[in-house]
């Protein structure tokens, strides 16, 4: 018996989604009529995006809050984390979610989609507007006449190697899922718009809903058992698809089939790790036989009241503080919810954009003290520096809190902590000599490493606290290894930027105790590099061994491990026998900057080896432009170093 209903769900649900569901689904969405003349909605209460904020759910492999899926899906799509609503009112991530799921004839009119190059338009069929330039943002309205050329040159563009790809391509693929993922989200809630009665429920299931014709999905849902009990008792070999059960299971599965896009329904069982969307609760009582539990199925009816009446400021709040609550609770239970407020004060903080703003003030203090001399200012700059060292430090560290793992466990993460070292390097030499050379590049290197951060972000559009590999996720080798690595990273590039004012001096000629100074700060923070690059790139080995079964395997990245170690000890032997002085160990300093640049960043675009993360446009562009400005660097440095060598002479 049990096997004829597992047979009668699989054969509807299979043949849903496989013909009528799309189809459905497509429509939905598709014809609703866009109209902008209807009086703005009353923003979003303050209180329901703070509780939607914090509420849980399953995405990238770890429960994350509501607030962190929402800012790195508009982030992903739109390029920022604020957005302008069909209004032109700017809201952030959790209003714009808000809007998707509970408004979404308003969010079709949002434009939340950055077009990067309207070539991207030419390519699927579309004009640039008038009102838009080159690179801008679209509405849904917008580019739903291209909706089916979109998805299928991203289709098949996404067959496609990376480093195969057109600039063009890869943007309209991009895009493709990107709109594919906002449709999804307007389309969440397509199981509450059944509320008033879209499923049959006429014939043998007149019963079970008191003598009602037609129910909502959710009630279905919560009836499950007995609408099971009523596909029991069909007589054997008496499977009608055409019966009342099979088209209201049918009608289900049209209801709950976009409810796709966020697992965001606690499972059931303490032992299931597996967080539900509505389509898989719904999948769960038809094919696998468990019925949803009482959790599930009042978060249900919360987002279907929700959904209802959106508008009604009461109901809203309500329904979401159900939703909150009940999502909190199983949560917090399962062991899954402790870390999620401290996740979304530092969202909401954001400790390494007010580092940044200090960085900018330290140094606009310094420069000001450099046209109007003051100790003021240079203490001011100090306390800025230091302020922005500690703001700095407390982001990553509350990063580690969450993650349970050292703060390099990301090429996100190695650059806000490479940055760090570097800046608390500079703070460090600076009071040793006093000659605010490193005070000056302190905030340089402070702001110039939280924009990389910032803008790398932007461009994976990823989450940055994603689940590690299991490889990833072992022993105290590692940590040691990753951090001395780290470390090495920070002072490589750190001599590299004393390198390159003493380099700028001396190319315009400058010479004095300052050039000395410099070049005793080049040389000693090189020999800082050197020991933690060497013991790191040794304890990277012993980690390898135990976790792969060999110390060395000429990957990739240990190649570029290897390569800093031998740059920079080839700097140092030639100081000590005398090939290179000040000026060329400079030059020669800022050459193991790009090679370290290379092994840090450059390894995981090749996409081969171990550490391959995959080829990212706009970093191996940026990479490039390093690459180019270092390349410039060299050559004029390098003429002048010519030029600037004294004669040799002959002897008599």
């Amino acid at each position: 018996m049990r096997r004829r209903v597992l047979l009668l769900g699989g054969l509807v649900l299979v043949g849903a989604l496989a013909w009528g569901l799309p189809r459905a689904l497509g429509s939905d969405v598709a014809t609703v009529a866009v109209t902008g003349d209807e009086a703005a909605p009353a923003p979003w209460p303050a209180d329901v995006v703070d509780l939607v904020a914090e509420i849980p759910v399953q995405a990238e492999g770890r429960v994350k809050p509501l607030w962190t899926w929402a800012r790195y899906t508009l982030l992903r799509i739109n390029h920022r984390t604020t957005v302008k609503d069909a209004w032109d009112r700017s809201q952030g991530p959790i209003g714009w979610l808000l809007d998707a799921l509970l408004r979404p004839a308003a969010a079709r009119r949002a434009p939340c989609f950055l077009v990067p190059d309207d070539e991207v338009l030419q390519a699927i069929g579309l004009d640039r507007l008038d009102t838009k330039k080159k690179r801008d943002r679209y509405t849904y309205a917008d580019l739903l006449p291209a909706r089916e050329a979109l998805a299928a040159l991203g289709a098949e563009y996404a067959h496609r190697e990376a480093a195969d790809r057109t600039r063009v391509e890869t943007y309209v693929m991009e895009l493709a899922h990107d709109v594919a993922l906002y449709e999804g989200l307007m389309k969440l809630l397509g199981f509450a718009s059944s509320r008033g009665g879209l499923v049959p429920a006429e014939g043998e299931l007149a019963d079970v809903f008191g003598g009602r014709t037609s129910v909502g999905a959710v009630e279905v849902l919560a009836q499950a058992e007995a609408v099971v009990a009523v596909a029991r008792r069909a007589p054997v070999g008496a499977l009608d698809l055409s019966s009342p059960t099979s088209r209201a299971l049918e009608a289900l599965t049209r209801a709950v089939g976009g409810s796709r896009t966020l697992a965001l329904l606690p499972p059931a069982d303490a032992g299931d790790e597996t967080w539900r969307t509505p389509f898989d609760l719904a999948s769960d009582v038809f094919l696998g036989g468990a019925y949803p539990s009482a959790d599930q199925l009042a978060i249900l009816q919360a987002l279907e009241a929700a959904a209802a009446a959106p508008e009604s400021t009461s109901v809203l709040r309500d329904a979401v503080q159900t939703w909150h609550d009940r999502s909190i609770a199983v949560a917090r239970a399962r062991g899954e919810y402790d870390k999620v407020p401290l996740e979304v004060a530092l969202g909401r903080f954001a400790p390494f954009a007010w580092a940044l703003r200090l960085y900018l003030v330290a140094f606009a203090l310094l420069a000001i003290s450099w046209l109007r001399p003051s100790p003021w200012l240079v203490r001011g700059a100090w306390g800025a520096v230091l302020a922005a060292l500690l703001v700095h430090a407390g982001g990553i560290t509350v990063r580690c809190i969450l993650r349970e793992r050292p703060p390099v466990s990301t090429l996100y993460e190695t650059v806000l902590f490479v940055t760090w070292v570097m800046v608390a390097a500079c703070a460090f030499v600076e009071r040793l000599d006093r000659r605010r050379v490193a005070l000056a590049l302190a905030p340089v290197i402070g702001a110039l490493g939280l924009f990389v951060a910032d803008r790398y972000e932007v461009l994976k559009g990823e989450d940055t606290m994603p689940q590690l590999m299991a490889v990833l996720d072992t022993n105290f080798w590692l940590t040691v290894h990753v951090l001395c690595i780290g470390i090495g990273y920070a002072g490589s590039l750190l001599a590299s930027a004393v390198a390159h004012v003493h380099v700028v001096r001396r190319v315009f000629g400058r010479r004095g105790d300052l050039d000395r100074a410099l070049a005793r700060m080049v040389y000693g923070t090189l020999c800082f590099a050197l020991f933690f690059t060497l013991v790191g790139t040794i304890l990277g080995g012993v980690w390898a061994n135990e976790s792969w079964g060999r110390f060395w395997g000429w990957d990739p990245k240990e190649n570029g491990a290897l390569m800093i170690v031998l740059a920079q000890l080839g700097i140092l032997h030639a100081r000590m026998g005398g090939l290179l002085k000040s000026f060329g160990i400079s030059l020669a300093t800022i050459l193991a900057g790009v090679v370290t640049a290379f092994s840090w960043w450059g390894v995981n675009l090749l996409g081969i080896g171990l550490h391959s993360y995959g080829h990212t446009t706009g970093v191996a562009r940026a990479l490039d432009t390093f690459y180019a400005v270092e390349l410039a660097v060299l050559v004029v440095g390098g003429v002048a170093w010519v030029r600037q060598r004294p004669a040799p002479t002959r002897a008599a």
